[in-house]
């Protein structure tokens, strides 16, 4: 369950966790011997942040979502449900005004007016951070306000992931490569933020380099995921052109997973999907060589070791491990395509036997083994399901 709205504002509900204010903290340690600049730095970056994310989600609203609030550990976070009811497609388009919003509405509503006032004052707004004793007070909240509203303004324009210039490129790059210009995006920004940190060694500023390798490796993992979401749509499509009678491109899915350098666990599904596809093809011998030589982390379910059986001839051996498999396999996808073998190898009798003698357990995967009869076109073979279990547990005359 997620954390209730602290408060709302406008009908937005805003949620503030804890750490927010740890790391408001940390980052004002500066003040630390000044309780009453330690209170004052507070207060800015908390109203600030707000008024940065609330810039988001009035934008969110004039696109008719419903937009909320939560101020995390390293600062803000917007949101919508872009299925909202009444709401059109959310586009690249309003992705960039969406995102443009947060940033510039704390650059002109704080920060500009702020570092106007300042200048106009004499006040140098960038070394009020300093602390020095001689300066006034109004000269160091006004350079809090500069500095949050301005300095991280500029910053979270930078065309890094995840900050708002980062994802004002990445909806650009999906206008012209729509679904992969998140992607694009994550590379763009690896490469910038490698650049950043290079350029801050050079003139010694040495925080800049923890937060650009903290972004590349927030761009590494999201295209690492980026990468499982792919294989893992693949695998799918290579499942259902099996189940459709289409070996050919199951197996060109399976292989170009495989070339890819997967996790094991994607790894040896999608060699056993490839196994699968030759066994469709009439190539056991290659079906057999695929499971066996299977990459390490994986092992072939008993649904094709039970069809491989079956295309062998060891026709007792293969009713009893798929019998075995509908009740233990635990991927559906290994069961539906282990009910197609056993439809397509005439031996729907035999394995509901065999899963009658197992017990309740098998009298349920029995009901499986029909339902996936049905799933895959194999009505006149569901209703035989039925029939041997009416004759097998017909209690004795």
């Amino acid at each position: 369950m997620g954390k209730r709205p602290v408060f709302s504002v406008a009908g937005i509900p805003v949620t503030v966790h804890p750490a927010f204010f740890a790391v408001i903290l940390v980052l004002g340690l500066v003040y630390l011997q000044t309780p009453l600049y330690l209170f004052t730095w507070v207060v800015i970056a908390t109203v600030s942040i707000l008024l940065h994310e609330f810039g988001h989600a009035i934008a969110f609203r004039i696109f008719g979502l419903r937009p909320r609030v939560a101020l995390v550990g390293f600062g803000g976070l917007t949101s919508a449900d872009s299925n909202d009811a009444g709401s059109d497609d959310f586009t690249p388009a309003r992705h960039i005004v969406v995102s443009l919003a947060g940033p510039l509405s704390a650059l002109f509503l704080l920060g500009l007016p702020a570092l106007f006032l300042a200048e106009a004052n004499g006040f140098d707004p960038w070394t009020s951070l300093g602390l020095r004793r001689s300066l006034d007070p109004a000269e160091i909240i006004l350079g809090q306000i500069v500095y949050i509203n301005v300095g991280w303004s500029l910053l979270n324009l930078l065309p890094v992931l995840p900050l708002d210039g980062g994802n004002v490129v990445a909806a650009i790059f999906e206008i012209f490569a729509r679904d992969k210009g998140r992607r694009i995006a994550n590379v763009v920004s690896i490469v910038i933020a490698v650049g950043v940190t290079v350029w801050a060694f050079s003139v010694g500023y040495y925080l800049a380099p923890v937060m650009a390798v903290f972004l590349v490796g927030l761009n590494v993992s999201e295209l690492t995921r980026a990468q499982g979401d792919d294989a893992d749509r693949e695998l799918g499509d290579a499942l259902r052109a099996l189940l459709r009678y289409d070996p050919v491109h199951a197996e060109q899915l399976a292989r170009g997973v495989l070339g890819r350098r997967p996790s094991p666990a994607r790894a040896a599904w999608a060699t056993e999907l490839a196994a699968w596809a030759r066994l469709a093809q009439g190539d056991p011998a290659t079906a057999h060589h695929l499971v066996v030589t299977m990459p390490p982390g994986g092992s072939p379910s008993a649904s094709i070791r039970g069809a491989l059986a079956l295309s062998s001839g060891r026709t007792a051996e293969g009713v009893a491990t798929l019998a075995w498999a509908f009740v233990h396999d635990q991927v559906v996808g290994a069961k539906a395509l282990a009910a197609l073998a056993v439809a397509q190898s005439g031996q729907v009798d035999a394995v509901v036997h065999e899963l009658v003698l197992m017990g309740p357990t098998g009298l349920q995967a029995a009901g499986t083994l029909k339902d996936l009869l049905v799933y895959c076109g194999h009505t006149a073979d569901a209703s035989r399901v039925d029939h041997v279990l009416a004759v097998a547990t017909r209690p004795p005359a």
